[in-house]
Parts: C-alpha cells; sequence; structure tokens
C-alpha cells in the first residue's frame, strides 16, 4: 500500500450524522475527532436544526456533504446551491432526474459560491437510491402491470439499474456537474465510460452484505473504493453502534486490508 493511499483514505470516508438534534451531534463529533474528517447533513438533521448544523460541524474543522438533494425549477435549484455553498458545503447533492437545465443551472451557483468562499464546491447528481432495485424502478418508470398506463408495460434493458444510472450519470457529466451519488455496483462502469476525474460518492456501505435494512444495493467500504468510489458514506454502521469509534477503526481495518491501492 502506498504513502499517498495511507494518507488520504480517511477523509474519502463521509459519515452520515442521521440525527435530529445537536447534541446527538456534538456528541458523535467529540467520540470521532481526530479520526474522521467528513460528514454527511441531510435532511432530517438540516431540517430540525438548520444552519446550525453545519456551523457546528466546521467548527470542528471537518469537511460537509450537504445532503438535501435538490430537485426544482432551474432558476430555485441555483439560489439553493448558491446558498449551501455560501454557507460552508463542500459537496451539495442534486437528482439528475431534474434535467440538464436543472443541473447547469445547479453547477452555476457552485461556481458563484466558490469564488465568494475561496474554496472548491463539487455538485454531486444523485441517480438512483440505493433503497432502490430492479423491481421498484419497473414500478416506478415503466409500469409494472399496474397503473394508468399499465397496459405499457415494459421490459428488458429499459429497465435495467445500471442502464438507467449510467445514462442520468452522463446527462450529469454533459451538465458540468462534478460526479454522481450510485451505487458500488455502478461505480465501475461510470469510471469507465466517463473517465476517473468524474467523481463517484458510493453510500449503501455496510461490512456485511445482504439486505438487513431499508438499503438494497449495498457493499464493503473495501468493495466499494475497489470499484472506483471517490468517497464512502456510511451511518448506520457507526452512528448505531455502541462505540462508534471502534465501528470507524474496523471500517478503516477494511479499507486497510482488502482495498487495492486508491488512486
Amino acid at each position: 500500500m502506498n504513502s499517498l493511499y495511507m494518507k488520504n483514505f480517511k477523509e474519502r470516508v463521509i459519515i452520515a450524522l442521521d440525527y435530529d438534534n445537536l447534541d446527538s451531534v456534538r456528541n458523535i463529533l467529540e467520540r470521532l475527532k481526530g479520526e474522521a474528517y467528513f460528514y454527511k447533513i441531510g435532511s432530517a438533521l438540516f431540517t430540525s436544526c438548520g444552519i446550525q448544523s453545519v456551523k457546528l460541524v466546521r467548527d470542528y474543522g471537518c469537511r460537509i456533504f450537504l445532503d438535501l438533494k435538490f430537485h426544482d425549477i432551474p432558476n430555485t435549484v441555483y439560489n439553493a446551491v448558491k446558498s449551501a455553498g455560501e454557507l460552508g458545503a463542500d459537496i451539495i447533492n442534486i437528482h439528475a432526474s431534474g434535467g440538464v437545465d436543472m443541473m447547469k443551472s445547479a453547477k452555476k451557483g457552485a461556481i458563484e459560491a466558490a469564488k465568494k468562499t475561496g474554496k472548491n464546491i463539487d455538485v454531486i447528481a444523485v441517480t438512483i437510491l440505493t433503497s432502490l432495485a430492479q423491481e421498484d424502478l419497473r414500478d416506478i418508470f415503466y409500469y409494472s402491470g399496474h397503473g394508468v398506463n399499465s397496459e405499457n408495460l415494459k421490459s428488458g434493458n429499459e429497465g435495467n439499474v445500471s442502464n438507467l444510472v449510467l445514462h442520468l450519470a452522463e446527462l450529469a457529466k454533459i451538465s458540468g456537474l462534478d460526479g454522481v451519488v450510485c451505487s458500488g455496483y455502478e461505480s465501475i462502469e461510470i469510471k469507465k465510460v466517463l473517465g476517473d476525474n468524474f467523481k463517484t460518492i458510493v453510500p449503501g456501505i455496510r461490512l456485511k452484505t445482504g439486505k438487513i435494512d431499508d438499503q438494497k444495493r449495498i457493499m464493503t467500504p473495501s468493495a466499494a473504493f475497489n470499484s472506483g468510489a471517490d468517497y464512502i458514506v456510511i451511518g448506520r454502521e457507526i452512528t448505531g453502534a455502541d462505540s462508534p469509534a471502534d465501528a470507524l477503526q474496523n471500517i478503516y481495518s477494511d479499507i486497510e486490508k482488502n482495498a487495492l491501492t486508491l488512486k
């Protein structure tokens, strides 16, 4: 394992702060101080605690993935992303299904926020949620035998998860975004088709695979990095553990033992 890998891999593990109060956030920040450097603030925490949640994480000197998954008309998303960037987010995500014009507007907002803050801000597109599997997509997009257009049931590659993820990722790159959120199962192909500089953020990380909660397309930490992931997102494996620090070390151990050298 080379020194670049040893130096940087901990900064690529993003811990999801799935709380609804600042006391819990402060507690986990204290318990992981000096070992965790990047945190995700999602809709539950941000709705409950607002900008104070961002300020608290920044006060600990950590980076922030603001996971609010903006999806609206282009001008609204432009303003939302610009505000999020000025607030202090390092990564902001939006839904790729909002379309090219919306994604271009989001990136424009991030660029303007970066000029004001003096730091880079990545805009990442959500492709297909890792809680969705093949049958879910057929239900949502292809009317699996019911709904107003049940007579137009489609099958075959049109309903393939990987194909749809890659299509949305291509739209995101065309729109000038920095990368996508996807499962590790799609990351390899995205890197192959769209290049190593197009980032992939992989959630649904578990030390033990198999469907154990609402996530369906899951992967181990080392396997996700081996799939080309630039970042992995881990929540309940750490925040739900009796000892979050020990749980985080188990994550790091898996990466050190089983991940290939990261670029």
